[in-house]
């Protein structure tokens, strides 16, 4: 599986958008519009939710979980910003450089050795599939620039 890292001024943040993840921690915009890109290309994803790294959008939860991770590069913000400035800070969307990839959980070992095996075998035919669509997605709109991983 691949992680892709680009640019673009299509996802804005909001004020406190962090205080659900982790500081600085941002991507609800972009978990939203994948979300609707993989809607229609035959996923039922389920609305987007904050984790600690970022936002996840749960793609099939059939024989383990398949999700796209996205959230935004955050090193240099924690330089630049202080303390007293953070409780106001929002980013412009052209100064981040966000990712996105695709993520699997392993079906439980409660399953017997040949379902878990099976299952699994299909989860990474699954993640890779789905890895297709998204740098599918990404590539194809115009207003996202894929760039070197930071």
């Amino acid at each position: 599986m691949h992680q892709f890292w680009f640019k673009s001024e299509m996802f804005r943040v909001t004020l406190g958008e962090d205080e659900e993840s982790n500081p600085f921690c941002y991507g609800r915009e972009l978990a939203q519009w994948l979300q609707a890109q993989f809607a229609g290309r035959e996923y039922s994803p389920e609305n987007a939710f904050p984790e600690d790294w970022g936002w996840c959008v749960m793609l099939s939860r059939t024989g383990g979980m398949l999700w796209l991770g996205c959230s935004n590069v955050r090193s240099s913000l924690y330089e630049q910003v202080t303390p007293e400035q953070k409780p106001t800070f929002v980013p412009e969307p052209a100064s981040l450089v966000w990712t996105s990839f695709v993520g699997t959980d392993r079906p439980s070992w409660s399953l017997r050795f040949g379902q878990r095996r099976a299952a699994i075998e299909q989860l990474s035919s699954a993640a890779e599939s789905a890895n297709g669509v998204l740098e599918s997605v990404l590539r194809c709109e115009s207003r996202i620039v894929l760039v070197p991983q930071p």
